[in-house]
């Protein structure tokens, strides 16, 4: 016997909230997850590994989207810069980053000397250099938590726990409550009713949980890395967002579904990373 299509429409409409497929979008939410979780508490060469190659995705899908715009980036550059961002903050901290920083840098200009055309050298660059400090350089951080702070793996469980929880909350407070646009020309979906709703969620978690996870963090701490990373987290999201509405598209990328690109999954936990570290330096 056939379902009423109407009953069919239904039940779509109901999996579809804030313009999300919901099932869809916490399975693949949970599949991240869990090979987060597993490179993270199993060395962190694995976890090292895992950045890299999750920012190596995001280049090559956000290029895809942003190729037929007139907007390219140089992936090969890319890639070269962040491996070695990444790779020198695991074996060199800062050092290592800064180097990573100045192979961008010098990679992206001989990428254009090479090129005969030399068509919106400037935009080109600019863009080239702008993802390559936004994505390589602050993921680095997340390398610096799990291998050279002190807090290790549990530091960064506990920054990227911010973001998603400020995410999570502000998206059930934001659906429910919203009325009062953040910035509405840039994200209309963003409220200060979300944002004050994401971050209670988020600072409930930090100053209950964490203690639990780790007696180094007393419930103060956890308040502090909640609260400013998950500040951090929502303007990393807000300005993802400024960047593509001017670029005009939706997503940087398609490669999880229910979420979009993956810049557009972890855009505010690239800004929370930093943040999260130096508190946790000064702190622990």
């Amino acid at each position: 016997m056939s379902t009423d299509p109407t009953e069919e429409d239904a039940a779509a409409s109901r999996a579809v909230v804030g313009g999300r497929h919901l099932p869809l979008a916490i399975a693949v939410g949970v599949a991240m997850a869990a090979l987060f979780l597993a490179s993270l508490f199993w060395h962190p060469v694995a976890f090292t590994i895992v950045v890299a190659v999750l920012t190596a995705l995001a280049y090559v899908e956000s290029h895809r989207v942003m190729a037929p715009i007139g907007a390219p980036l140089a992936v090969p550059v890319l890639i070269l810069g962040t491996l070695t961002m990444l790779f020198g903050a695991f074996q060199a901290r800062h050092t290592g980053q800064i180097i990573g920083v100045l192979v961008l840098f010098l990679a992206a200009i001989v990428w254009q000397l090479a090129d005969r055309d030399r068509e919106q050298l400037v935009q080109r660059l600019s863009l080239t250099l702008l993802f390559g400090l936004w994505v390589g350089f602050l993921a680095s951080f997340a390398v610096l938590l799990v291998e050279r702070s002190p807090a290790g793996a549990m530091g960064v469980l506990a920054v990227i726990g911010a973001a998603i929880l400020t995410d999570i909350g502000g998206y059930g407070f934001g659906v429910r409550f919203g009325k009062h646009k953040v910035a509405p020309t840039i994200s209309p979906n963003k409220s200060w009713e979300g944002l004050i709703g994401g971050l209670v969620v988020a600072t409930a978690g930090g100053a209950f949980v964490l203690p639990l996870l780790d007696p180094r963090f007393g419930w103060e701490l956890g308040v502090i890395i909640a609260l400013a990373c998950g500040l951090a987290s929502f303007v990393g999201d807000l300005t993802e967002s400024m960047i593509k509405r001017d670029l005009g598209v939706k997503d940087l990328g398609g490669l999880l579904p229910g979420h979009g690109g993956i810049l557009d999954r972890v855009d505010g936990i690239l800004v929370a990373l930093p943040v999260g570290y130096f508190i946790l330096e000064v702190a622990l």
